[in-house]
C-alpha cells in the first residue's frame, strides 16, 4: 500500500530486528509467569505486547506492501497454514500431556472436548481461543481495505492506513465495551499493524529514517520509560501509594490504552535496533526464552497447579524453570519432526522429478 518509487531508507537488516523481537518477547512472557505467581500482576500488558508484535509483523514492514498477499486465496491459505503449524502442535502436546497426567480433573470433560478445536477457554488458554480467531478474521480485514485501495489512491499510503487500523481499533473498543461478546483483543492487534505501518513510512523515506537515526539515545530512553511504566503501574506499587489499587490490574482495566502503549514500544523496538537496549534484548537469555514464550505461556499455569510452594517468589523461580525446559524439550521435538517431513517430501518430489 505505499508508491513502488519509495526506496528502503534504514540499513539495520531485519533479520536483527526480529532477535530483538525475541527478546522483546521473552521479556513479556517472563512478565506473564510473574503474574501468574502474584509478583507484579501485569500478564494483561505483557499479552498486550504479544498482541501488538503480532499486528505489526503481519505487514512485515520491513518488506514493500507484504500484507498484498492477503488478495490471493492461495496466499490466505498458506497464511493459515503458518499459524496453525505455528500454534497446534505444542497446543495439542500440552493438552495431551496435562491429560495423560491428570485426566478430566484439571479440565472438565465437555470444556476439553471443546479446546481441541479451540471452541472454549480455559483460564490461560483465552489467549490462544483468542490468537487463533485474530488470525483467523484479519486475512479478510485486509482483504477488503486492500480492495478498495485499488480503486482509492489516498488508501495505499502507509501512514493512511495506520489512521485507518488506529481508528477502527478504537471503534472496535468501543464495540466491546457496550458488548458482552468475548474479548479477542482485536483492537490490540490492530493498533500493532498501524505501528508497523508507521514503521514502513518512516523507513522508506530516508529524509524521515535519517531524522530518526539522529536521536537514538532518546528512543532507547523512551523505551526505558515504557519498560518502567509498566513495573510503576503494577499493582504492588500502586497499592503502596493507595491500598485500594490491591487489586487494580491496569493490563485488564485499559485495554485500549495499555494496547497503543505497547504498539508505540514494538514501534521504538524496530526503530532502535542499536544501543543498550537493543543489546539487552538480544542477549543469548532473553532471545533463548522468547523463541519458547508461546510454549512457555501454555505450560506455566499447569505447572503451577501442581506445586505447592509458599513463597510466591521461590514458586516463579520453580515454575519458569520448569516451563521453560519444557518448552524446551517440546519444541525441540516438533522441529525436528518438522525438519523430517519436509525432508521426506523433498526427497520424494526430487524422486519424481528424476523420474
Amino acid at each position: 500500500m505505499r508508491n513502488n518509487t519509495e526506496k528502503a531508507a534504514v540499513n539495520t537488516q531485519p533479520s536483527n530486528r526480529l532477535v530483538q523481537f525475541d527478546g522483546l518477547r521473552g521479556i513479556a512472557i517472563i512478565t506473564v509467569v510473574l503474574s501468574h505467581c502474584y509478583i507484579m500482576n501485569q500478564g494483561g500488558v505483557a499479552n498486550a505486547i504479544f498482541f501488538a508484535l503480532s499486528g505489526f509483523l503481519l505487514i512485515n514492514p520491513f518488506k514493500d506492501a507484504y500484507e498484498q498477499r492477503f488478495l490471493s486465496i492461495w496466499s490466505i491459505l498458506k497464511f493459515y497454514k503458518s499459524r496453525a503449524l505455528r500454534i497446534l502442535p505444542a497446543y495439542y502436546i500440552v493438552l495431551l500431556i496435562l491429560f495423560l497426567q491428570t485426566g478430566f480433573n484439571v479440565i472438565e470433560k465437555d470444556v476439553f472436548l471443546k479446546l481441541l478445536y479451540i471452541g472454549d477457554i480455559h483460564e490461560h488458554l483465552w489467549f490462544v481461543f483468542a490468537y487463533f480467531w485474530l488470525m483467523y478474521i484479519i486475512p479478510f480485514i485486509f482483504f477488503f481495505l486492500l480492495l478498495l485501495a485499488k480503486k482509492i489512491k489516498f488508501l495505499r499510503n502507509d501512514l493512511v492506513c495506520a489512521c485507518i487500523f488506529i481508528s477502527l481499533s478504537a471503534l472496535i473498543r468501543l464495540f466491546y465495551l457496550g458488548s458482552d461478546m468475548f474479548d479477542i483483543r482485536l483492537d490490540q492487534l490492530m493498533l500493532g499493524i498501524a505501528a508497523g505501518y508507521i514503521f514502513r513510512f518512516i523507513r522508506t523515506d530516508e529524509k524521515k529514517a535519517s531524522s530518526f537515526r539522529k536521536h537514538p539515545v532518546l528512543g532507547q530512553l523512551l523505551v526505558l520509560f515504557i519498560f518502567l511504566l509498566v513495573i510503576v503501574t503494577s499493582s504492588d506499587v500502586l497499592k503502596l501509594f493507595d491500598p485500594s489499587l490491591a487489586e487494580y490490574y491496569i493490563g485488564w482495566n485499559l485495554i485500549f490504552v495499555v494496547g497503543f502503549f505497547m504498539s508505540l514500544l514494538v514501534l521504538l523496538v524496530a526503530l532502535y535496533p542499536d544501543g543498550f537496549i537493543g543489546k539487552f534484548l538480544q542477549s543469548k537469555a532473553l532471545v533463548f526464552v522468547g523463541k519458547h514464550a508461546f510454549t512457555v505461556y501454555l505450560l506455566n499455569n499447569f505447572v503451577i497447579a501442581q506445586l505447592n510452594i509458599q513463597s510466591k517468589y521461590f514458586l516463579f523461580i520453580c515454575v519458569f524453570s520448569v516451563s521453560l525446559v519444557l518448552a524446551w524439550v517440546i519444541d525441540s521435538v516438533i522441529d525436528k519432526v518438522k525438519s523430517i517431513i519436509v525432508n521426506a517430501f523433498s526427497r520424494t518430489k526430487k524422486i519424481k522429478g528424476d523420474v
